[in-house]
């Protein structure tokens, strides 16, 4: 796998990476208690902003759900449209090349944390 240039960190809970091939890779980032570090594991490799959106907003949401952070339709409702569109701005960050693709963002630290 190539080496990522620009990263994203979603609550703590996901990374995305844009490749130097200009893929997206979307790692699950995972705490080990015995070794109190972190680790990472790629889910999946995307061409597609849109595929790799909607995977990240599922995965969320399922997220706080699991953790019970939300616990109606309007709820779920509220989050979704808020992941959604923390996501839309940041992938517009990250295809900014005039912005300068080398850093790295933090972005959406909502309820699924």
């Amino acid at each position: 796998m190539s080496c990522s240039h620009s990263v994203v960190l979603l609550n703590n809970a996901l990374k995305i990476a844009v490749m130097k091939n200009g893929d997206l890779s979307l790692i699950q980032l995972c705490l080990d208690k015995e070794k109190r570090d972190i680790t990472e594991s790629v889910i999946a490799i995307y061409q597609n902003e849109l595929n790799l959106l909607s995977d990240v907003v599922n995965l969320l949401v399922k997220r706080a759900v699991f953790h019970r952070q939300i616990s109606s339709v309007d709820e779920l409702t509220k989050l979704t449209t808020e992941i959604a569109s923390y996501c839309a701005d940041e992938f517009k960050k990250l295809n900014d090349k005039g912005a300068g693709n080398a850093g790295q963002h933090r972005f959406y630290s909502g309820t699924t944390g």
